[in-house]
């Protein structure tokens, strides 16, 4: 009788070992095919961007020529500032407090980010609460997203205003993550920990007693939403030092999901699943999901690049941001670009 009971116990067992490595396969085998999904959908030949002088794909500057990389697949990642999507268009104004290009290699297996300073200087179509368009305005790069309707329009007036920024660069999808799930976000990878900067008294708000200047704190999913989104409104450089905090947080953050993701490329989709409610995008899961593990893999030089320019006090008492067209060109043709000889340009 003991045997019988022993011998069940163990079928038992055995039966929920398989079970297990059914699920585990079938997991396996819907992240894979997930995956090849979204590689096809990212790897179609883009157009080449309508710079200057351009002639027969290849662009000349300071006696050198480039010619457009064509293995390059640029996201443009949008942090907005809301507690999440709205239910309906037009339902509210926010702004992209964060604008970052996600620039990915796919010939070289490097990524590379540029983070554009919200106070932005650039031109962008106005839309009317009926989607018309009425007309182009120069306004801050984070007020395009506000001519919009809140949700995909507002990404798309974005993702244009950053392309003609960029001489016209091409860009395959847009990713807006509502800024109200960082705490989510956070918590899911377990916190995330910075040295903390001293241009924000943070230590004045209960809820972030410990987050003195200089000291090193894991932070919780409250006071990570505060340290990337808190900004002194009295300094014209206000933004550009809460850049420094989000870039710093975003530097920590991205290498524990880039690990995490190497460790076990499933972890995709549960943190697809955390980002849920608060993301707005083009990209579909297999695309995400395809780009998040070329993205974990690639030479990240652990740098989010910039361009320089000057901030100054406009209409409104408002920061504007004029950027340097030397230095943004000049990024661009480093990153989006290949140097050609005499030979490949004939």
């Amino acid at each position: 009788m003991e045997k019988d009971k022993q011998r069940k116990k163990h079928k038992r067992l055995m039966i929920a070992f398989y079970v297990l490595i059914g699920v585990a396969a079938a997991l396996c085998l819907t992240v894979f095919f997930i995956w090849l999904h979204g590689r096809n959908s990212m790897n179609k030949p883009s157009d080449s961007p309508n710079l200057p002088d351009e002639q027969n794909q290849i662009v000349t500057y300071k006696g050198k020529q480039y010619r457009y990389n064509a293995g390059m697949r640029s996201i443009l990642l949008l942090g907005i500032d809301a507690d999440r999507k709205p239910s309906a268009p037009y339902e509210a104004q926010n702004q992209s407090d964060l604008v970052v290009i996600a620039a990915l290699d796919t010939a070289h297996n490097k990524m590379t980010l540029i983070s554009l300073n919200r106070d932005t200087m650039c031109d962008m179509e106005i839309l009317d609460d009926n989607g018309s368009s009425q007309g182009v305005a120069n306004a801050q790069l984070a007020l395009a997203f506000s001519y919009g309707d809140g949700l995909h329009r507002s990404c798309q007036l974005t993702r244009d205003a950053v392309s003609n920024l960029f001489y016209g660069l091409p860009i395959q999808g847009y990713a807006a993550y509502y800024l109200g799930g960082i705490a989510d976000l956070n918590d899911a990878v377990g916190g995330v920990t910075v040295t903390v900067l001293d241009d924000y008294p943070f230590s004045h708000i209960s809820s972030c007693w410990n987050m003195y200047p200089g000291e090193e704190v894991t932070l919780t999913g409250e006071q990570a939403r505060l340290y990337t989104q808190a900004r002194l409104e009295d300094r014209v450089d206000a933004n550009q030092l809460r850049m420094a905090r989000q870039k710093q947080y975003m530097l920590s953050l991205i290498a524990q999901v880039k690990q995490s993701i190497r460790d076990n490329p499933t972890k995709v989709l549960s943190l697809y699943d955390t980002l849920d409610d608060y993301l707005l995008s083009d990209l579909d899961l297999g695309a995400i999901s395809y780009l998040a593990t070329q993205a974990a893999s690639m030479e990240f030089s652990g740098e989010i690049r910039t361009i320089e320019g000057s901030s100054a006090l406009g209409a409104g008492n408002h920061a504007e941001f004029t950027p340097d067209t030397a230095s943004l060109y000049e990024l661009m043709l480093d990153v989006f670009y290949e140097e050609v000889t005499s030979t490949e340009a004939s």
